[in-house]
């Protein structure tokens, strides 16, 4: 089996959509029952993004499931009508492709990850993609059958629910500044400092974030560990 990432350059209606709006990131899942779409970026251009989405969903006879924004985040479940023509996840999901969720689309370009069986349906998916728009391969590598959990086995949610928004946001600062490198790029006190906290009220936030994730990382590790145990 193979692993390839994909940059794709087409005119299907997500690839379009972040052409006329390069300032975004969206980000798509996929059910084929429903597309879940994430945008990020300025307020201004998001707002005005999410305006042109729903105008491309009427066009193609779908509906708005559910959608917010809050602050420069918008999500949006659509009802999916996507076909062949106008969606690189369905075409390769027609030639015996497994896909990575999610599809990301910046700059105009969809970031595709495919898991392939076959090279020659890898290679069907390649000619009838190029027919639609470009198609670079980014990173191409050999995967064993059971190294598929690896990809499809891991939640966000179960990784990240137990967390509350203050501790999921100390903690990634926490280790952007360096505060776990070796090393140690930065210290409790000066990520306190940053937003006006004590360093114990900052410690213990980053200690309840951490034990929480690695609590979370358990049955994970679990597996990790069973699947490379030797006959």
């Amino acid at each position: 089996m193979e692993e390839v990432e994909l940059i794709l350059k087409n005119s299907t209606p997500f690839c379009d959509l972040s052409a006329e709006f390069p300032e975004i990131t969206m980000f798509r899942w996929c059910s084929s029952v429903v597309d879940y779409v994430e945008i990020y970026g300025e307020s201004d251009v998001v707002r005005n993004a999410t305006e042109k989405l729903m105008l491309i969903t009427e066009s193609i006879d779908s509906e708005v499931v559910t959608s917010g924004m809050i602050e420069k985040h918008v999500s949006a479940g659509i009802s999916c009508r996507c076909t062949t023509a106008n969606s690189s996840i369905r075409l390769a999901e027609s030639m015996n492709l497994l896909w990575e969720a999610p599809a990301v689309y910046a700059n105009g370009e969809e970031k595709l990850r495919l898991i392939s069986f076959s090279g020659n349906d890898l290679e069907a998916f390649y000619q009838e993609a190029s027919r639609q728009g470009q198609v670079v391969i980014g990173r191409k590598r050999k995967i064993e059958p059971d190294s598929l959990r690896d990809v499809y086995s891991i939640s966000l949610k179960d990784l990240f629910g137990e967390l509350s928004p203050k501790q999921a946001l100390y903690l990634r600062e926490a280790v952007g500044m360096g505060m776990f490198s070796s090393p140690r790029g930065s210290t409790v006190e000066e990520l306190a400092m940053v937003h006006g906290l004590s360093k114990s009220t900052m410690q213990e936030h980053i200690d309840k974030a951490r034990n929480k994730l690695i609590k979370a990382m358990e049955p994970y590790l679990t597996l990790y560990i069973h699947s490379r145990l030797k006959p």
